[in-house]
């Protein structure tokens, strides 16, 4: 902890250290959000070819094998490995870093909802991957294809069945989520959500349909050909004499996550719990009052208080709806960072405008008007300077008396 002045020459504590270091930090956590979104992006291409494999479970198992080799060649070559497995366990790792970073609990929905979908996956997908990638490691003749898994999950382990459309669902939300909150803001949505939004819903309803037929076929040909029941058999059996060997990694693998995510959890605890005896107050235009602790963003601090404030891209600092004019107090806020700067520069934010989800109360107080209504939707974040001349084109001017 560093100690600064704010104007009334009163010392107060910077959260995160000094204000000269606070814009690398600003950057790095820019740097970050670049790499996990770029990370998603990777896993969620992953997920969207299997969905695809998936489908064709409504046509044959024959139809599945014959597409696999194409749609999970890009992952089967070695680069293509690296790609996905750096993916995972950075999107992961940052992931929690955002969990621990976070310094409220007054979170939107759709924020929560990405949070805890986000940390299910890996306990719903964790057999899967034992069953499919590293047993296979182990044991070279153990080929699990698609005849194998849809047998396995429909005859010998049906509640993995109930878990594997649990990890599609939340896995698919998830990513889908993350996806339209990036691209819902930018100008060419209105071009791309025409297409995407479509697929968003048709792609995994068809590959739920195409696993649950391809179960249905798997069963019928158990009970039809004892020569594929005969081999399905050999290679469960096979897999269940590792089962203490997969047991082991499984539980390994949990303990390792499970205490990630609690470590994750205390720090946000700590951050939260941190200053919480000493507050700072916010006060709006038409008199609203908002109060919380130092470090808080003007945003948190309006969500903790039940102020409206719009926030259209969920605090992330895209969308500049929570820009507000700052009427007195500045120096008792953090610097502008280069995340912030961009966001002001392409909304032409006016001198001593902020963004409330980036702009950190470290002092006592400060004043401030809201320029955008609680209710904004994305139009605004699009195109500010068009929403803007809108906006006050639609206020009836007031006659001269």
């Amino acid at each position: 902890m560093m100690a600064a002045i704010n104007s009334s020459g009163r010392r107060f504590q910077l959260a995160g250290g000094s204000l000269s270091t606070l814009p690398f930090s600003r950057r790095m956590q820019s740097a970050q959000r670049r790499l996990r979104l770029l990370a998603g992006l990777v896993l969620l291409a992953f997920v969207a070819m299997h969905l695809v494999n998936a489908a064709l479970g409504l046509v044959s198992i024959q139809a599945m094998e014959q597409a696999r080799p194409l749609l999970q060649l890009p992952w089967r070559t070695m680069p293509g490995l690296v790609l996905l497995s750096a993916a995972a366990l950075v999107h992961g790792v940052l992931g929690l870093l955002a969990i621990a970073r976070r310094r409220s609990l007054a979170l939107s929905r759709t924020d929560w909802l990405q949070i805890v979908l986000g940390l299910v996956t890996t306990p719903l997908l964790i057999d899967h991957i034992l069953f499919t990638q590293v047993f296979s490691l182990v044991d070279a003749e153990f080929k699990p294809d698609f005849g194998l898994l849809l047998a396995a999950y429909w005859h010998y382990v049906p509640a993995n069945a109930l878990l594997q459309v649990l990890a599609v669902v939340a896995v698919w939300v998830h990513g889908v989520v993350g996806l339209y909150t990036w691209l819902v803001l930018k100008p060419a949505w209105r071009r791309l959500g025409l297409v995407l939004t479509p697929l968003f819903f048709i792609l995994p309803v068809t590959a739920l349909l195409g696993f649950v037929q391809g179960g249905k076929d798997a069963m019928a040909r158990l009970a039809a050909e004892p020569d594929w029941q005969a081999a399905i058999a050999a290679s469960m059996a096979r897999f269940a004499a590792a089962k203490a060997q997969m047991d082991a990694l499984r539980s390994l693998a949990l303990s390792v996550y499970g205490g990630l995510v609690l470590v994750a959890f205390g720090v946000l605890l700590s951050r939260v719990l941190r200053n919480r005896q000493r507050k700072v107050d916010v006060r709006y235009d038409g008199g609203l009052h908002g109060q919380g602790r130092p470090g808080l963003s003007l945003l948190e601090i309006s969500l903790a208080s039940g102020v409206p404030h719009a926030h259209v891209c969920g605090g992330r600092g895209r969308c500049g709806t929570c820009v507000v004019a700052v009427d007195a107090g500045a120096a008792n806020l953090s610097p502008i960072g280069s995340d912030e700067q961009a966001t002001l520069a392409r909304i032409h934010a006016g001198e001593g405008q902020r963004l409330a989800c980036q702009a950190r109360l470290l002092g006592d107080t400060v004043c401030v008007t809201c320029l955008r209504p609680a209710y904004v939707d994305v139009t605004a974040a699009r195109d500010p300077v068009g929403w803007t001349a809108a906006s006050t084109a639609s206020v009836p001017s007031q006659a001269t008396p």
